[in-house]
Parts: structure tokens; C-alpha cells; sequence
């Protein structure tokens, strides 16, 4: 059975094990970001964009739990799901409670993850339809909504799709500069502009309505409305 692409990140101090999972998570067609410990998580530009994690608990330094809860509170939306052995009933339930959409006891069976996935993947999806009245979906290069499908640039996807996977949809110009190996400089932040006018523009054109992308002062910019990566 077909698996939506998702952007994983792995929190897993076992090295054996964190490799097994991660060739099995990309075996499926998922992006993954393996880490040891959860103090590496922001070290890791990856993570910002992630769609879910896949958390072990006795980690080092900071637990588990402790992640599950602090990611929750950023990213409402996230998928969290907690790898342990343990599998007492009340550490099951701590998980739950944490922030965890799914709690599975080690060894993890592959195919019962992989159906996780799926189901995750499932939800992720109506939740978006349901929180996009515009419909904007992101296929490669076209970008569909009520109206019409239209056409980006490279570039114009690339940032369009960061925007859309970073939290509260928020990118420093700085950031937008490294999406687009380019130098932060009076240049690049004037040409940035022009293009942001035509990126609202093609959104608004494909059936998105207001403001669609605010431009941040001395900051970046920020993405107003949800669009589905396809």
C-alpha cells in the first residue's frame, strides 16, 4: 500500500537500532532526520520542517517525555510517536498524556509503524482540508486551489514549500537566503521582495484569499494561509 511521503525525524540513542528504523522509514519513501539526544534537535534545520517524530524515551540528558511535551506545545500539529519498552498500562498512558499520538512498545514490529504511518499520514491530511477552505494544494512545480492550477518557478516551490512545513509558517530572510544558496544583502533582500509580490500573486490567482504571505519587518516573512505539500 502507497505511503504519503512525510517528513520523519528520529530521536533514538541506540546507534543499531536508529539505523534499522531510519533504512526501513526511507525503504517506505519518507525523508528522515536521525538523532542521538534530544539536545541535538536544534542543531538540526531539518526538524523544523518535520511532520512527525518518532521518540524513544530513556534518552539521554533530556527524557523522552519530556521532548514529547516540549514539542507538542510548539507544534499542535505534529505527529509524535513514542518507541519504548516500556509497556507498563501507566507508562503507556504518561506517554499519551505527554503529547504521544501513538505509543508502541520495542521491538517495534516494521509493518505495525509502517500502518502508524499510514493512519498518521491519513489524519494529517483531512486536517488540513478541514483547516484550508482555499483547497491550496503544492504538487512539484503546480500549485492547485478553486480557481486554477498554476505555475512556480524552482525557486518559487522551494520557499513556498519551507514556508508551508516551518512552524506557525514563519521563515527569517536569512533562512529563505540558505533555501536558495544565495548571500543575505541589500540585493537579495530587494529581489526577495519582487518575488514574494509575484508568489501572492500566483496564490491569490490559484483561489487564496487576504493576506496570504506578511512580510515580517527586519525579520522575514510568514505564510497567513495552509497549503498541502503533495
Amino acid at each position: 500500500m502507497a505511503t504519503q511521503q512525510l517528513n520523519l525525524v528520529v530521536v533514538e540513542d541506540n546507534n543499531d537500532l536508529r539505523t534499522l528504523l531510519c533504512m526501513a522509514l526511507r525503504k517506505d519513501g519518507h525523508r528522515v532526520t536521525p538523532l542521538s539526544c534530544a539536545e541535538e534537535l536544534e542543531d538540526q534545520a531539518g526538524s523544523d520542517h518535520a511532520d512527525a517524530f518518532l521518540i524513544d524515551i530513556n534518552l539521554p540528558g533530556e527524557d523522552g517525555l519530556s521532548l514529547a511535551q516540549r514539542i507538542r506545545k510548539a507544534h499542535p500539529l505534529v505527529g509524535i510517536i513514542i518507541l519504548s519498552a516500556r509497556s507498563a498500562l501507566d507508562d503507556k498512558l504518561n506517554g499519551y498524556d505527554c503529547g504521544a499520538d501513538i505509543y508502541l512498545t520495542k521491538p517495534v514490529s516494521l509493518p505495525e509503524l509502517s500502518a502508524a504511518l499510514r493512519s498518521f499520514a491519513r489524519r494529517r491530511i483531512a486536517t488540513l482540508k478541514h483547516l484550508t477552505p482555499e483547497g491550496l494544494t503544492l504538487n512539484k512545480l503546480e500549485l492547485h486551489g478553486q480557481q486554477s492550477a498554476v505555475k512556480l518557478t524552482t525557486q518559487e516551490a522551494i520557499v513556498l514549500t519551507a514556508l508551508a512545513r516551518a512552524p506557525a509558517g514563519r521563515l527569517e530572510t536569512w533562512q529563505i537566503a540558505d533555501l536558495l544558496d544565495a548571500d543575505v544583502d541589500e540585493s537579495f533582500k530587494s529581489s526577495l521582495a519582487v518575488r514574494m509580490v509575484r508568489l501572492r500573486k500566483k496564490l491569490t490567482d490559484a483561489g487564496a484569499e487576504g493576506l496570504v504571505i506578511e512580510s515580517l519587518r527586519n525579520i522575514g516573512y510568514q505564510l497567513a494561509i495552509h497549503i498541502e505539500i503533495i
